[in-house]
């Protein structure tokens, strides 16, 4: 049977210290993760991107995006129909 050795005081601060730095920096990037900001900008900026590739799928002539487009433009051209009906009335 090995004897454990007995740590000194300076190296339970040490590693008191340690921990504690270690649960400050969690905390802080917990806080970080968790700020509405955060997530606001976080979800912005992948709404971008994802507009953006989107953009250049079209533009590429990618079969499956240019179909999501026409049918956006025809979706939002029945809409237009619909409200001018709706006035006419």
């Amino acid at each position: 049977m090995s004897e454990e050795r007995k740590r000194t005081a300076q190296e339970i601060e040490a590693d008191l210290a340690r921990t504690r730095l270690e649960l400050t920096r969690t905390v802080n990037e917990l806080s970080d993760r968790l700020d509405p900001r955060t997530q606001v900008e976080a979800a912005r900026t992948a709404a971008t991107e994802k507009a953006r590739t989107f953009a250049d799928d079209v533009r590429t002539g990618e079969p499956k995006a240019v179909a999501v487009a026409g049918g956006a433009v025809a979706f939002l051209g029945l809409l237009i129909v619909a409200a001018a009906r709706g006035r006419g009335r």
